[in-house]
């Protein structure tokens, strides 16, 4: 019995957490991205689910990057000592919230999947919060 609720617990914690994913995949994808199905729909297995969340992480990672080398390149040297200091603080930041989040699924199958679509929302969050900066710093 045990066995049978735990393979249903995590069947519906894989489906929220591709619903979820989803969610957070459009939020930070183009609108071509958007029209296709969503961003796990090939994927057969546990192991290509872990793949499409590592992808969806290494995009919103490449993204957060150019928004922070735009925003260094435009600040005064006051500004980026201040706006590293930021970066590094929302870092351990990021990872620590993942790490909250991510508890209940530590040493399961799903959980690079997980952790993976948990660093891709938050720093999609940060991602826009580093454009608005920028956004302001520009204009007149």
């Amino acid at each position: 019995m045990w066995r049978k609720f735990r393979a249903g617990v995590l069947t519906l914690l894989l489906t929220l957490f591709c619903t979820l994913a989803v969610a957070a995949q459009e939020a930070t994808a183009t609108q071509d991205e958007v029209d296709r199905e969503g961003p796990c729909s090939g994927a057969g297995n546990q192991f290509e689910l872990n793949q499409c969340a590592a992808r969806a992480r290494d995009k919103a990672d490449a993204e957060l990057n150019k928004a922070y080398r735009e925003l260094m390149k435009d600040t005064g040297s006051t500004e980026r000592v201040k706006l590293r200091a930021a970066q590094l603080a929302w870092i351990k930041f990021r990872d620590t919230q993942c790490d909250y989040e991510t508890v209940d699924n530590e040493g399961g199958s799903i959980y690079p999947m997980v952790y993976s679509f948990c660093l891709a929302k938050v720093t999609g969050a940060r991602v826009k919060q580093l454009q608005e900066i920028l956004r302001e710093s520009l204009e007149p």
